[in-house]
């Protein structure tokens, strides 16, 4: 066997319906308390960063969107995927053997997490049989499939599968969930308790204030480069426009992330004096929207119509001031499967969507401007979560969109833990904002991979032309290591669900920073463009 390091390229990019649990409430941030917190008359560098949520669930097990400025200060994964290549973190090395079914890690020597703990062989194993046992990682084969893991040394591990598999490493690159905590924080078999916070990154966890914030200090034994500053305040603003203000006065440095910045407050943030923003190279994420063949929506011809019917360049230039790009595809662009957009063009057509409607008997009532067959108006519930700041906009101007065609949208905001509860019942929504295409490494195999999980469970795919044929596919690219049929399974899969509006991409959802240059002069987005890197900060002189 030789020993080479299994670079897999573009990876590719997916969804994954991992650790969606909300943090706590509480009251906008104080900023006297903040600012005593954050040693502003000391000599400490200090960056001060705002959150949308409390850092209440900092466990890897539970993170969230609401905490991901906060996540690479704690948690470090074996693997890392940075401009279209997947390198090493805290496994120096790595190797596939070559029939594809044994995977082996060459772990770094000389780490201890922050209680203390070192990281070695069996560190590693014990954080990847948690993750193996947990329900929620079912997309992620690479951790789900193994049916051996062992020690091979103090620093070495191996995992076998019973089939090939093009993505087992890819799998590792997640940075929210697969990432090494101490060991003496796991409790095999329990997925709901949180017993502390201790990584391996360059920040500890420090204090906690409820309603107000978390700080982070310097990890003095961090087995990498020190970072710049002493000291990370992370205060919780959860109002768009106090979080911009709070920028403005000085109180924060920096806000990042989509789920923290609307296009508008963008656009607000770098019209102040001092203030400067950049967007990422490219969308690394698809803006998407599900929907469940639940109801009227069991219908081919109105999830056809519903297609026709949503414009989406008036989501791109109306909501994100043409930030972010028209999307034709589930598959983030600069992947390999990017080009395939389905072979039905759903281009904006309201005569279009209106034909079909009539042509399957759907009947406009003039009097109620909703269309009925059958003593049934065309009426569906458009779930989505509040945790970004741009959801509850789409949703509503897609709902004055159907109405154009007759079709009802009755919309449902919920905080993430009730809009993720409702999400799991088969039949507990019609259509669903979702963020498809989750990270360039992981798409479209994650994406699929949780269809194949839900499957048993799930409304839709049962009612697709294909189901046979797309169901077939969905278990075979999982034991594929050919690229020409791994093109051929994605094309159908992939086609299927667009043709027949499994769901329906948006637009390229980009990330974003502001920040003060009297504190920052730069930041450059290197990797995992959904996370703040604080590493990648240059700080001002």
């Amino acid at each position: 066997m030789k020993r080479t390091k299994r670079v897999l390229g573009l990876a590719l990019a997916a969804v994954m319906c991992v650790g969606l649990l909300a943090g706590c409430g509480g009251n906008p941030s104080s900023s006297d308390t903040a600012d005593d917190a954050s040693g502003a008359e000391t000599s400490e560098k200090v960056l001060n960063i705002a959150t949308i949520g409390e850092t209440t669930t900092l466990s890897p097990l539970y993170m969230i969107a609401d905490n991901r400025p906060t996540q690479k200060l704690l948690y470090e994964g074996l693997v890392k995927y940075v401009d279209g290549e997947i390198q090493p973190v805290l496994a120096e090395d790595w190797e596939l053997s070559e029939d594809g079914t044994q995977l082996t890690f060459y772990l770094r020597q000389g780490v201890t997490f922050h209680d203390g703990e070192p990281f070695n062989a069996e560190a590693a194993i014990a954080n990847i049989e948690s993750w193996h046992i947990n329900p929620s990682f079912a997309s992620l084969p690479g951790v789900v499939n193994y049916t051996n893991i062992e020690a091979v040394d103090e620093y070495t591990i191996r995992l076998t599968y019973d089939t090939p598999y093009f993505a087992y490493i890819n799998d590792f690159c997640w940075p929210d969930v697969c990432t090494m905590i101490s060991p003496k924080l796991i409790t095999q078999g329990d997925f709901q308790t949180v017993n502390g916070y201790a990584g391996t990154g360059p920040y500890i966890y420090d204090e906690y204030v409820a309603g107000q914030y978390t700080t982070f200090v310097r990890n003095e034994n961090y087995w990498g480069e020190q970072p710049y500053y002493d000291k990370i305040v992370a205060k919780y603003i959860p109002d768009n426009a106090s979080r911009v203000q709070a920028l403005q006065t000085g109180e924060i440095d920096l806000i990042y992330g989509s789920a923290e910045l609307s296009y508008e407050d963008y656009n607000q943030a770098i019209a102040i004096d001092g203030i400067e923003g950049k967007f990422a190279p490219s969308g690394s994420t698809v803006r998407n929207i599900i929907l469940n063949f639940n109801g009227n929506l069991s219908d081919l011809s109105v999830r056809q119509a519903l297609a026709y019917a949503i414009d989406k360049e008036a989501i791109s230039e109306g909501l994100t001031y043409g930030y972010e790009p028209v999307a034709d595809t589930i598959v983030p662009d600069g992947t390999p499967y990017s080009d395939i957009c389905g072979t039905i063009d759903y281009t904006y057509n309201v005569d279009r969507a209106n034909q079909i409607l009539d042509e399957a008997g759907w009947a406009m009532n003039e009097s109620t401007g909703i269309r009925e067959k059958d003593g049934t108006p065309l009426h569906v519930v458009f779930t989505c979560p509040t945790d970004d700041s741009t959801i509850g906009s789409i949703a509503t101007l897609i709902q004055s969109q159907l109405a154009e065609v007759g079709i009802e949208v009755e919309i449902k905001s919920m905080e993430k833990m009730e809009w993720y509860a409702s999400y799991m019942e088969p039949t507990g929504w019609d259509i669903t904002a979702m963020t498809a295409g989750f990270f360039n490494y992981a798409m479209p195999q994650c994406w699929f991979s949780a269809m194949m999980a839900q499957m048993p469970e799930d409304v839709s795919i049962p009612l697709l032309d294909n189901s046979d044929e797309f169901i077939s596919a969905l278990s075979e690219f999982k034991t594929c290591n050919d690229d020409t049929r791994l093109r051929e399974l994605f094309e159908l899969l992939i086609n299927t669900d667009l043709d027949q509006v499994l769901d329906v991409p948006l637009t390229h959802q980009m990330d974003m920073i502001v920040y003060n240059t009297d504190k920052i002069a730069d930041y450059n987005f290197a990797s995992d463009y959904a996370f703040l890197d604080v590493t990648q900060i240059t700080p001002a002189e």
